[in-house]
């Protein structure tokens, strides 16, 4: 799909759909890809969560751009998860918006560091801790090992969406559609315990 999608008001689905990678951590047949889920929530500030794959960042940045009102600026980005499919783009994506501020928890923080050079303009939530940006509130919940140890999720109360990382993944792209009624969920079915069975649990 290299369209964005609407999730809720104010809310959209920016990820990308890899169909280059045969095997998943060269290990797990792709037969039909994979997709890789971020989002982006347009308030009083505009918040990222997650972000793709680092060879995917081109795709990934005109969507971000597509939908980024005129004056505005990326102010968060929130980090659910470490794992390059969820955060292999976050030193490129840091250097097109160098003011974003990074939001994870202890754990995330010290990886960013680590993994990428990224130790500025960060800040560590805790588990049930809120941020407002604006009509919309965000709150954390730690989820260590689903299935890594610095993962966690994140519930925007207002509308109810909870970006829930890997607890809920499964292998295969997203083709014409996000929502269960738009997609061969038979498919996604099997892929679903397939994923389960082997990444998180």
């Amino acid at each position: 799909m290299s369209e964005t999608v609407k999730i809720a008001e104010g809310i959209h689905w920016i990820g990308v759909n890899d169909f280059e990678t045969h095997l998943f951590e060269a290990l797990w047949p792709l037969p039909r890809g994979v997709s890789y889920n971020s989002y982006i929530l347009i308030d009083e500030k505009v918040v990222l969560i997650d972000t793709v794959k680092g060879p995917f960042f081109s795709a990934y940045l005109d969507k971000i751009k597509s939908l980024l009102p005129a004056g505005k600026k990326i102010d968060y980005l929130v980090v659910n998860h470490m794992e390059p499919d969820h955060s292999g783009s976050i030193k490129v994506l840091k250097e097109a918006f160098p003011e974003m501020s990074v939001v994870g928890n202890e754990k995330t923080i010290d990886m960013l560091n680590a993994f990428y050079g990224v130790a500025d303009n960060t800040f560590a939530v805790k588990d049930g801790e809120e941020l407002s940006i604006g009509s919309k509130i965000l709150r954390f919940y730690m989820t260590p090992m689903v299935h890594w140890p610095e993962t966690m999720m994140t519930l925007e109360k207002t509308t109810g969406v909870l970006f829930s990382g890997d607890a809920f993944g499964g292998f295969g792209t997203l083709n014409g559609g996000i929502f269960d009624d738009e997609v061969d969920v038979d498919f996604f079915e099997d892929e679903v315990l397939r994923y389960f069975s082997n990444i998180v649990g």
